[in-house]
């Protein structure tokens, strides 16, 4: 429905650098930018972005794309989405058919839960809850109005379809609304219900500012679930959020660390005294998802709990996957009694920083707290077995290393007890493994040279087929390329990525064009690989007429055995 020459302008009016800054801390590295992947967890960065190309690869989890698919697959747009959104940011006005939004998924998703938060906060300033929101917010609470509408808080009222109702108004469908995870269907009365009723509503909301789901805290006494969140949606996976984190990236990425807390109004009661840097993990365990997000923006944490136990267990369930994302974790020692909440309220910021100084590394407050419960030899080993299983999780070789001698000088123990060993491929199976590696690199260098290559490369196309490819992946790639090439005379990555049907496809395509190559030695290296690839193609032809000569005369196939020879002979044997 969007013109592609419209496409086309937006595309060269955005530097995809900038747009994925705003995710990811890039760090300019010559013409070129990295960071750590927004897409699944690491320690050191392998996200690069290549300015001149407009693409982006991760040489970890191998995701790519340019700067369309990279709104797509991280923000869950739609293509139409990722154009209309740059176009906003570029100031280009878009001349398309207005019929578009309904028929995209997750368009109407998002329209729903816009239409959900705008009904919740209508509900909440209403006269009918004045109660809620003077008694329980501005008062036990002590969260300001400005902050109430700031989080655009709000209230789902008693009826049992007062949603329900406003929504078809809004040219919402019940199939909609459930699909949103807004209402739920009743199979005994066959019929749809409000999914929140008589709760304190907290949106929840993505890196690009949308609602994407929400927390329902109960205001009905004796009601046994004290809070109900959003079903697992298209637009929301609750172990790829965190709550707050929008509002808290810029604060976590200046400061370079982030207080976890544990609940929605331990980060509110943060952030309104002033400790910006904050995120919940919304009253469960940190998934590998949520700590890879997070060290997109700091190196180091402080888990920020309370003091019973029930925190201190949330503490411990999240430090596995924290130090599995490359990031620091520190632990913060709450008064008895204390939850984040209260400490902001009653103590204000100077007493979170006095207990952020003095918050301990996660070994000394694991070791602490086992040997509050039990001693002995027993209580020792199994802080080593912990300890060392955890360590085998750092995959940072000097950080690992480090991990475990901390540990074993916290334990009084050798740091042989710590080490893992980790299994080993023997040498037959690691050489065919890089017999492979190395094939398959050779194929990837010469289609990046392909894309390097400003002027005609008729010649590499005439002598090196798709068939020559021993990767199917590469050989189809190689396929778009040569179409691309064959219709508009050159190859241009960023274009290429919209025509390729599938995710390997794209990575393969971004990773090659993230190669840099000396201008003046693309020609001669183009021609080199081209040598190589045919070479390995008439050893293998030749092999394959060997075999098949010695099964001749095995066979006594006189007159097929003196074909093979002739061909053999065109080989120089």
């Amino acid at each position: 429905m969007i013109p592609q020459e419209t496409v086309e302008q937006i595309r060269q009016a955005t530097d995809i650098a900038q747009v994925i800054g705003e995710y990811v801390r890039l760090k300019k590295r010559g013409r070129n930018f990295d960071g750590l992947c927004p897409f699944h967890t690491e320690k050191t960065p392998s996200f690069k972005v290549n300015t001149d190309r407009q693409i982006y690869h991760c040489f970890g989890c191998g995701k790519g794309g340019n700067v369309f698919s990279f709104l797509m697959e991280h923000d869950k747009m739609s293509f139409i989405e990722a154009v209309r959104h740059l176009a906003r940011k570029a100031n280009i006005t878009i001349r398309e058919a207005q019929t578009d939004y309904r028929r995209e998924q997750f368009e109407r998703l998002n329209y729903a839960h816009q239409v959900a938060l705008e009904y919740f906060q209508k509900q909440l300033f209403g006269p009918r809850y004045s109660t809620v929101l003077k008694d329980y917010l501005l008062g036990r609470r002590q969260i300001s109005r400005e902050n109430i509408e700031y989080f655009k808080l709000g209230l789902s009222g008693e009826e049992w379809d007062g949603f329900l109702r406003t929504a078809k108004a809004k040219e919402l469908s019940p199939e909609d609304l459930l699909q949103a995870g807004l209402v739920v269907f009743s199979e005994d009365k066959q019929t749809y219900y409000d999914r929140f009723r008589q709760r304190l509503m907290i949106p929840i909301f993505n890196l690009s500012q949308k609602p994407i789901a929400f927390g329902g805290r109960t205001l009905k006494k004796g009601e046994p679930a004290k809070y109900i969140n959003s079903p697992e949606t298209p637009l929301y996976f609750k172990s790829q959020v965190l709550y707050g984190l929008n509002f808290s990236r810029d604060s976590i990425r200046e400061a370079g660390a982030a207080y976890i807390v544990e609940g929605y109004f331990d980060f509110i009661s943060l952030w309104q005294v002033g400790v910006r840097n904050v995120v919940a993990s919304s009253g469960t365990a940190f998934t590998p998802q949520q700590a890879r997000l997070l060290a997109r923006f700091c190196d180091q944490v402080y888990l920020f709990f309370d003091a019973d136990s029930a925190g201190q267990n949330a503490a411990l369930r999240s430090v596995d996957f924290l130090y599995d994302a490359g990031l620091e974790v520190k632990v913060m020692q709450t008064p008895e009694g204390e939850d984040p909440d209260t400490v902001a309220r009653k103590f204000g910021p100077e007493r979170i920083e006095e207990l952020r100084f003095t918050a301990i590394g996660f070994i000394p407050f694991r070791v602490k707290k086992v040997r509050l419960q039990e001693t002995g030899i027993i209580a020792k080993e199994k802080l080593v077995k912990e300890l060392s299983a955890l360590a085998s999780k750092i995959g940072d070789p000097t950080r690992r290393s480090l991990f475990i001698e901390e540990a074993a000088q916290t334990l009084s123990v050798n740091t042989s007890l710590l080490l893992m060993a980790a299994p080993q491929l023997d040498a037959e199976d690691r050489q065919a493994v890089n017999r492979k590696a190395r094939q398959h690199q050779i194929e990837m260098q010469y289609l990046s040279l392909l894309l390097a290559n400003q002027g005609s490369i008729d010649y590499a196309l005439e002598a090196v087929a798709p068939e020559d490819l021993d990767s199917k992946e590469l050989h189809r790639l190689y396929l778009a390329m040569i179409q691309q090439y064959r219709s508009l005379g050159l190859l241009n990555a960023n274009r290429l990525v919209e025509s390729l049907a599938d995710d390997t496809a794209i990575s393969l395509l971004t990773e090659i064009a993230s190669s840099e190559w000396e201008p003046d030695l693309v020609e001669s290296e183009t021609r080199r690989y081209v040598q190589q690839i045919t070479e390995r193609k008439r050893k293998r032809i030749r092999a394959d007429l060997q075999k098949q000569l010695a099964e001749a005369e095995a066979t006594g196939d006189h007159d097929k055995a003196n074909a093979l020879l002739v061909q053999l002979k065109s080989f120089g044997l």
